[in-house]
Parts: structure tokens; sequence; C-alpha cells
């Protein structure tokens, strides 16, 4: 039996930071019967052939075709990366589905599908709706009614669908790292540093930043324990010497802020 293969796209950028939206997403797919197969741009002579290749070929027995290409797009210089890697994806594959997610696509669901090469965008929070969008389109189903994200009706029209409920990270599945050249990222950084992310969201409305309109000036965060427990086992394997954490609001919980530190030295 062959398994369907996900493949991930981080584009190109002046920054090194780990690609966690996509390390969220693809670790919320059900692994034991899905490949994932996550390319980073800025680690490419030839991005656009990467993913190509990433989506002509299976690495491991039982592998089975692509079934759609998922790309993480910051407003700024990574929307022409990504706009060049998904026409390339789809002149080599014309049927397969393309889907965008992150901050840009969370903001311009409508906009970003006026590119031909996109078919579906994903708004706020994508480890829920991504995964809906996999098994739908694996079983061949319209993504009508699939919470979160917008996608091009057959007429070529925008269809929105109804924004879905902010989850708490709990109960989302644990980022499993092995999906990331961790070592080669340390390299770029010239640094042990691992990137990681604690919370979603932010209770404030600043008028210059994206995260009202995206998460609706709501929060969710992990308890300290798990914070705790995950990187204690995240140091084990790589050995880092400190973490970015890239919470938008991370002091938004000074008890929760101090019951993670009292983690970090207990253990």
């Amino acid at each position: 039996m062959t398994r369907p293969r996900v493949v991930l796209y981080n584009p190109k950028a002046v920054f090194f930071t780990m690609p966690l939206g996509l390390l969220a997403v693809g670790s919320h797919l059900d692994r034991s019967r899905t490949d994932v197969v996550l390319v980073d741009g800025r680690l490419e002579r030839d991005p656009a052939a990467a993913v190509v290749a990433a989506l002509e070929a299976g690495t491991g027995p039982g592998a089975g075709p692509a079934i759609v290409l998922g790309v993480s797009v910051l407003t700024g210089a990574p929307i022409q990366d990504a706009i060049d890697v998904s026409r390339a994806a789809k002149a080599r594959f014309p049927r397969l589905p393309v889907v965008w997610g992150g901050w840009h696509p969370s903001l311009f669901p409508e906009a970003c599908l006026d590119e031909p090469s996109v078919d579906v965008t994903v708004q706020a929070q994508g480890e829920e709706t991504f995964a809906e969008i996999v098994r739908r389109l694996e079983a061949g189903e319209s993504l009508e009614g699939c919470a979160g994200c917008t996608f091009r009706g057959a007429s070529g029209e925008a269809r929105r669908q109804p924004p879905r409920p902010l989850s708490p990270l709990s109960g989302l599945a644990r980022h499993d790292y092995t999906l990331l050249p961790v070592e080669r990222t340390f390299a770029l950084k010239r640094r042990r540093q691992l990137d990681f992310v604690t919370s979603q969201g932010c209770f404030f409305r600043c008028a210059f930043c994206a995260d009202p309109f995206v998460y609706g000036r709501k929060w969710v965060g992990l308890p300290p324990g798990r914070v705790g427990e995950e990187l204690e086992d995240l140091h084990r394997r790589y050995a880092f010497t400190d973490v970015n954490f890239q919470d938008e609001t991370f002091f938004t919980s000074l008890e929760r802020v101090g019951g993670i530190a009292e983690e970090m030295i207990r253990r």
C-alpha cells in the first residue's frame, strides 16, 4: 500500500529562522499514513528544481505520489520566490493542488488566488485546516465547508470559508524537528540556536501588526510542563546552546513565563 506524500516549501529569505509554521502543519499530519517532505529554499541552489524533484519521487518503501504542495508565504520579498516555485510545480504537475499559508495569505486570502498557480489559501492557525485539506484532497472531496481556508471555485471565483476557531496548542501535535535539517540551520546561524514557539496570537490591537487581524486578539499557549519536557528532549537530541522563542507575545502570562523558567532550571 502506497502512502500519499505532502511537500512543504519555505521560500528564500535573508534570515535563517527555522520554518516553524511548516514544521507545525507537517507534524500535525497523520505521519503513519502520509509522507512529509520539507524543502527550505534558503538551503537550495535551485529551489524550484528541488521542489519538483521532491514532488516527483518518494523517499522510502511504499512512498506514493505527491498529492499537494504547501507553501508558507511571508509578506515582502519571499512572495516572488513562492510564486516562482509554485509556477514551476504547476508547469510540471498541472493538476497538483498548491496551497499557500502563513501571514500573507492570512491577510490577503482572495488576492493570493489571483496568482493562477495558487489553488487554496489557509488563514490563521493552519494545523487543523491543512490536515483537513489534505484529507479532502486525498479523498477527492470538495473544500466547501472546510473552515479556515479560501479556494478557487469551478468558475474561478474565490470562495472564502468560515474562520476556524483558535485551538489550544496542547491539542495539536508536538513539533517533529526531524523534518528539518537542524544541523545545517545551526551552521547558517553560526550558533547552535534552536527556534521554538510556545504560544500563538496576541490580546493587543497594535495597528502596525498583523496579529489582531489574523488571530482576532486571541491567544493560546503551551503549559510550562510541556515546554520544559519538549526542550529537554530537544536539548538531548541537538545540544543547542540557546533557545530563540518565536512567540508574538511570550510575556502574555507572567505566571506561565515564570513556570517555564522554573522548568528549565529544574531540568
